[in-house]
């Protein structure tokens, strides 16, 4: 008899478990109780990336001004874009992507059950949907349910008053100001977007500097180069209080300072919520962090796994994928493992920000003796030909046998480029190694060839 696995959540950790079990032979089912494709689809990954290509296309405008014939093009401003016709784009990216993904469930016999799933017992939930009150049994269970934006306080209190990363999409109408909390990643995304379609934009970190766990190269990078463009960064403050009138919103700081603005963006991070599927009838706890799992990605309850957002170990759509794919093949016997340390970081601004394994401060703090080498773009044929010199590639070995332990890269394909080295950290190659691979010329992956040279 097949294995009859449930997985919960269709996002970018339900979807491949699910794939993975019915390619390995399991009898699957999955519930989801709102779109296809989770967060990542329908209000993170993908329509964040189609808003940032909107402002990329500005971005690559503006700079084509100066090779214009005189008075080509001028009347052109980013106030002219109809924001009502960038949310449509958006909207129809994630409904081609996602009615892509209904029929490849639908290809592979997957069974779907719409509506919110509790645990009654270690074998069973119950989904309530639409087809009303629906019992279901399974020998394994995957906990794919993702996570919510975070609120800290005092923001909480006016939760319904201000937008966030799942909300901001759906914004009635352009502001011509916005003050952003959080200068993480999703933070820094949206700073990048909305100053480039000519909005105000201020950021407020309560940490000293944005991108927390970066290197502090990188940080100093993306900063500068932010604010060259106009974004005010207020780091290492606390907000005390709200306050909203006539329109404006202010934040007051504890140092006594204001901030205003017409909208407050919250993207201070992202916390689990998986109140009401009865989680007490397993005897599974969890907090706003979410469930406790090993590098298996079982949890507490033997026939349970939680893969994605929702376990807390690194809130990545393509960990979540790994995650999925990982717990499929531990319920269909395998013995596989999660490896944090391999997994890319990237930042989609420009400029775009490419991170795996170990940073200098972090291997030291590990105790290794490291070197670092470092190649910046300027030196770079492909990226002088194409007026992209903003950045550079930095690797970071292992001072005693020059294995590659990590690398950063901030601008060009960052996020492209940084599988080459995610490979190297994974395999444990040294820096021969990648000195003798072949890079071609012209282009922005030499930095990795001059920094090896270094």
């Amino acid at each position: 008899m097949p294995k009859k696995v449930l997985v919960i959540g269709s996002g970018p950790g339900g979807y491949p478990a699910a794939l993975r079990l019915k390619e390995l032979g399991a009898e699957v089912s999955i519930v989801e109780a709102w779109d296809f494709g989770g967060t990542c689809l329908n209000r993170g990954c993908i329509p964040s990336k189609a808003f940032l290509d909107t402002g990329h296309r500005v971005h690559a405008f503006e700079g084509l001004r100066k090779l214009l014939k005189d008075g080509s093009g001028v009347n052109f401003t980013p106030a002219m874009l109809d924001w009502d016709k960038v949310k449509a784009r958006r909207a129809d990216v994630i409904t081609k992507l996602r009615t892509s993904l209904e029929k490849l469930f639908l290809a592979k016999k997957i069974e779907v059950l719409r509506g919110k799933a509790a645990f009654t017992g270690p074998n069973e939930v119950t989904v309530t949907g639409p087809q009303g009150a629906v019992k279901k049994q399974f020998d394994f269970a995957v906990l794919s349910a993702g996570t919510r934006p975070s609120f800290p306080p005092p923001f909480r209190d006016y939760h319904s008053e201000l937008t966030d990363s799942d909300r901001v999409f759906d914004l009635p109408r352009l502001p011509k100001s916005v003050l952003i909390v959080g200068g993480g990643v999703i933070g820094l995304e949206f700073a990048c977007f909305f100053n480039a379609i000519g909005v105000e934009v201020s950021v407020l970190e309560i940490l000293p500097d944005i991108l927390v766990g970066e290197d502090p190269q990188v940080t100093r990078a993306v900063r500068s180069s932010f604010e060259k463009r106009g974004v005010k960064f207020y780091l290492g403050k606390k907000a005390a209080k709200i306050v909203i009138s006539g329109g404006r919103k202010t934040v007051e700081l504890e140092d006594g300072s204001k901030l205003e603005a017409e909208e407050i963006l919250v993207g201070a991070g992202r916390a689990a919520d998986l109140t009401g599927m009865g989680m007490e009838t397993i005897g599974l706890a969890w907090d706003r962090k979410g469930v406790k799992v090993n590098d298996r990605m079982l949890t507490s309850v033997p026939n349970i796994y939680a893969v994605g957002d929702v376990n807390g170990i690194s809130l990545l759509a393509h960990s979540a994928t790994r995650q999925g794919e990982i717990a499929a093949e531990n319920i269909m016997g395998a013995d596989h493992a999660f490896d944090p340390d391999i997994v890319p970081k990237c930042v989609y601004a420009w400029p775009e920000v490419g991170s795996v394994g170990l940073n200098k401060a972090q291997a030291e703090a590990k105790g290794l003796a490291v070197k670092t080498s470092r190649a910046f773009y300027l030196g770079i044929g492909k990226a002088v030909a194409t007026e992209e010199t903003e950045g550079f590639a930095q690797l970071v070995f292992d001072a005693a046998d020059d294995t590659v332990l990590g690398a950063q890269i901030v601008g060009g394909p960052a996020t492209e480029l940084i599988h080459v080295l995610a490979l190297a950290v994974k395999l444990k190659l040294k820096r021969k190694d990648l000195r003798e691979i072949i890079y071609a010329h012209p282009t922005m992956a030499e930095a990795i060839h001059e920094a090896l040279a270094k």
